[in-house]
């Protein structure tokens, strides 16, 4: 497309954050005033990449450093899409030109007219993903193509966010106005008809119907009553006498009951006896048991105390067999002519185990081109009959002298890789003795 207008602010500075020593030996950042030029882009992505490396490294990830990189590479890659790209003309008639890529890359990228579809992202990111795994191969990548993708990258998300932004309108919030209800009608229901009094609502009973019991006949005669209370006497009578029975009839049962229980317990008294002479047979044969198993023990006890000692004495000749066979490999190594700092990363432990096993970033060659030139981490080494310097940060030194088996006093027990505070450069000088007796 045609160069439109510039609408970056001239005036506006980009600022990195503030970079270790370390990290300033590789791209020292400045700040940036106005557009940024290609060569400040590339030594930000140049910066980012070292910090990537280095924050492998046991104690030396620093996420805030990190995360201020990636600002400062938003910011230049904002400021050259700014100047590059109008407001006016886009997204519609804008088109993002990919850059060349070297014929190893095998992912191929086409101009990009407008927003970019999922294909185009998909594929751009491939391609930065794929060109960036040959950042250690210095004749198959080129930081300028390296910064070129990277911001062309930018320029397809900022035209996809752009057109979504773009695309999003408020949704109308409709309001529905509810008819008040008519008011309930309350219907009022007159009974009709007359009404009995009544002083007794829980019989339901009538003022009439009371009066009708209260009227009762006067014709009974005292002779009448005297018979009915006689008769009552007498059933009465009649109920003790038959209950004055009941407790004899009563009484044999419980005797009955006795006898069969009496029975029982003698049947259970005869059972408790056999069980007792039982238990104590089983007594007496775990008794003898017991004193078997205790011989046995005994003479366990002796078998194992000789075959800890018999393990002993095989752990001492293995060990010694071991000092020797990592004595043979620092021999191998040191009798290579032409040796550099690069021959310590071959040098095994009492394991077998070079420093590759303790970590993935744990190589002397990359710790010394990574902090090269800071003279707090210096160490010296006699290789090959010549002094050699490498550089260890302080974070590592700990790690070393555990992996080598040499941290006696120096690290605050030997079952930990933390340094003693104040310990570093006797650490130094213990690493530094141990390096030049291998490979000297």
């Amino acid at each position: 497309m045609a160069d439109q207008p510039a609408w970056h602010p001239p005036g506006q500075v980009c600022q990195p954050p503030e970079l270790p020593l370390y990290l300033r030996n590789v791209y020292d950042l400045k700040p940036i005033v106005g557009v940024p030029s290609d060569a400040d882009v590339i030594g930000i992505h140049a910066v980012i990449q070292a910090a990537n490396r280095v924050s492998g490294v046991p104690g030396m990830h620093d996420p805030s450093l990190l995360m201020g990189l990636a600002d400062h590479l938003f910011s230049a890659q904002m400021a050259k899409y700014r100047n590059k790209y109008s407001l006016i003309t886009f997204p519609s008639d804008a088109t993002y030109v990919p850059p060349e890529l070297p014929a190893h890359v095998s992912v191929k990228l086409e101009p990009v007219s407008g927003a970019p579809s999922d294909d185009d992202m998909t594929r751009v990111q491939e391609a930065l993903r794929f060109y960036q795994q040959f950042s250690h191969a210095p004749s198959m990548f080129d930081a300028h193509v390296n910064m070129e993708l990277s911001q062309h990258l930018f320029n397809l998300q900022m035209a996809r966010y752009m057109r979504t932004a773009g695309e999003s309108h408020a949704s109308p919030v409709t309001q529905t106005a509810t008819r008040p209800g008519a008011p309930a009608q309350v219907t009022t229901q007159n009974t009709d008809g007359p009404i009995d009094a009544t002083n007794n609502a829980g019989t339901g009973a009538s003022a009439t119907e009371l009066a009708e019991r209260c009227i009762q006949p006067a014709h009974e005669t005292s002779s009448e009553v005297f018979s009915e209370r006689f008769n009552q006497v007498l059933e009465r009578l009649t109920q003790l006498v038959e209950q004055s029975h009941q407790p004899v009839e009563r009484s044999e049962r419980l005797a009955e009951r006795f006898d069969q229980l009496f029975e029982r317990f003698n049947h259970l008294v005869k059972q408790s006896n056999e069980s007792t002479t039982k238990a104590n047979e089983l007594a007496n044969r775990a008794n003898q048991l017991a004193e078997k198993l205790n011989e046995s023990s005994e003479r366990s006890n002796r078998l194992s105390e000789q075959a800890n000692k018999s393990w002993g004495r095989l752990g001492d000749v293995l060990g010694n067999i071991n000092r020797v066979l990592v004595g043979i490999q620092h021999a191998i190594v040191r009798n290579h002519k032409g040796n550099t700092v690069g021959a310590l990363d071959c040098l095994v432990n009492e394991k077998g185990q070079t420093p590759l096993h303790l970590h993935d970033n744990l190589m002397y060659r990359l710790l010394s081109e990574t902090f090269s030139g800071n003279f707090n981490f210096e160490t010296h080494a006699i290789i090959d009959d010549t002094a050699r310097s490498l550089y260890i940060p302080d974070a590592c030194l700990g790690y070393l002298l555990y992996f080598y088996g040499i941290s006696e006093d120096l690290c605050e027990s030997g079952a930990t890789t933390k340094l003693r505070t104040g310990k570093e450069k006797n650490a130094r000088k213990r690493l530094s003795r141990y390096f030049s007796s291998c490979l000297g």
